[in-house]
């Protein structure tokens, strides 16, 4: 994920002590380039920052999420260590990467198709796997990015932020759930004395979505200056300075309709065939969102579909395995489908991928999940899309045809607009899109490595 100039935002986004905040920027870059993927495509700042640290250039960018000899001193992922919820909804911080992801389709009351994004990610760069350090040198070790974007047909709005683990501005707690980077705050609003509070989903839902981010004049990043409040309380509501500055303030009520869905077996999620690459991996793909989304002044009533994803490793590391097409589709009859296809450069072509690992769930309308493996599915590329990025012009699939013959699916998947790229320090696809052929209907789709 690649953005101009990330040294200077990242300074922007942290309220440090002088000394503290370059230090912080280059181990940010460095765990962001060693954890995640696309690190081929760092910007120039980000290679120095990785030759200052290392006295020599990062084998990252032939990594994906990063280096598996320093993942082997973080938690590692048990295909008999199952999944608990709502326990699981909080962080696990002795593993070295995890993120919250909500994606949604979402409708005005004028007919407007709007693409939604508010993702935490963090991780862990204490390669030695001393708790004590950790607690002791915070800033050393544990990161957390924010990104929110918003597509509407003809504009596209983002910001990244970044933040210290251990101040207080950036965290994920499960009672009540609640997941904030600086004002941008996702918090159930269930009865915490009530038996539902403490169910599978309502320990997260209902919920409430409130942030603001964007630059009004520019569309573009926006300046962050991050709040610093006492641990661990949630964090104050936007200022007026930052509500007048912003192009986009989102409101959403959210509700589950359905149950979490545990990927693979029970949550153990397997990226390849022999398990080497795995996660913990769950789901709620039925979410309905109503509320408000304004953007630069005018204010549009919204309604539309959401999908959370919750994902923690330590084993996505690999020197071939380059990055990953996900896909989450809200099929019409009501079902919902979850796909990803592994993939690695050829070697032949910085564009050209080879599939590595290809699966999906397929989630009835009900709630029950099948596990498709990999000899029933096809997830085929059939258009691209050049992307300007930086100074590179990267070639991405943004057309898909999605086979799975047992159950009667034989879809193009296809972005509902050009140009859905989150131009941010580690560059990736993140967008809408629509389902046509044997079903119909609308989704998300993330594309990285290229």
């Amino acid at each position: 994920m690649t953005q101009g100039g990330p040294a200077n935002k990242m300074l922007s986004a942290l309220c440090l002590k002088p000394l503290t905040r370059f230090s912080f920027t280059l181990l940010v870059l460095f765990a962001a380039c060693c954890l995640l993927n696309a690190c081929d495509s760092a910007p120039a700042e980000g290679n120095a920052a990785l030759r200052d640290i290392r006295g020599e250039e990062s084998s990252a960018p032939n990594r994906f999420f990063g280096d598996i000899k320093s993942s082997e001193v973080f938690a590692t992922v048990e295909r008999d260590n199952y999944l608990s919820l709502p326990s699981d909804h909080e962080s696990h911080p002795d593993f070295q990467l995890e993120w919250w992801y909500l994606t949604f389709v979402l409708t005005s009351d004028t007919g407007e198709e709007l693409g939604l994004q508010y993702t935490l990610f963090r991780f862990n760069t204490d390669s030695r796997g001393d708790q004590q350090h950790a607690k002791s040198h915070w800033a050393n070790t544990r990161q957390w990015i924010g990104h929110a974007s918003l597509h509407t047909k003809n504009r596209h709005y983002f910001e990244e932020r970044f933040a210290a683990g251990n101040v207080g501005n950036a965290y994920v707690k499960r009672q009540p759930f609640t997941a904030v980077i600086d004002d941008w705050q996702w918090k159930s609003t269930a009865t915490n004395n009530s038996k539902e509070a403490a169910s599978e989903s309502n320990g997260m839902f209902p919920s409430s979505l409130l942030f603001t981010f964007g630059n009004k004049k520019k569309n573009a990043k926006s300046s962050v200056v991050a709040m610093n409040p006492a641990l661990p309380t949630a964090t104050s509501p936007s200022s007026q300075y930052t509500l007048d500055n912003s192009a986009v303030s989102v409101s959403l009520n959210l509700n589950a309709t359905g149950p979490f869905i545990k990927h693979g077996d029970n949550g153990y999620s397997k990226k390849t065939e022999d398990g080497r690459l795995r996660s913990y991996y769950y789901s709620q793909p039925f979410i309905q969102a109503n509320g408000t989304v304004n953007i630069e002044g005018k204010t549009l009533k919204v309604s539309g579909k959401g999908w959370f994803d919750h994902e923690w490793t330590s084993h996505l590391a690999n020197s071939q395995a380059m990055g990953w097409d996900w896909f989450s589709l809200h099929l019409d009859d009501g079902s919902k489908l979850m796909a990803f296809r592994m993939h690695a450069s050829t070697g032949r072509s910085k564009n050209e991928k080879n599939e590595v690992y290809t699966t999906a769930s397929y989630i009835t309308a009900e709630g029950t999940k099948e596990t498709i493996d990999q000899a029933s599915i096809s997830i085929t590329p059939v258009k691209y899309e050049t992307i300007k990025s930086g100074e590179t012009n990267r070639t991405v699939p943004t057309a898909w045809q999605i086979r799975i013959p047992k159950k009667n699916i034989n879809a193009t998947v296809a972005a509902f607009k050009k140009n859905q790229w989150n131009d941010s320090l580690f560059p990736y696809y993140e967008g809408r899109v629509k389902i046509s052929g044997s079903h119909s209907g609308s989704g998300f789709m993330e594309l990285t490595g290229y």
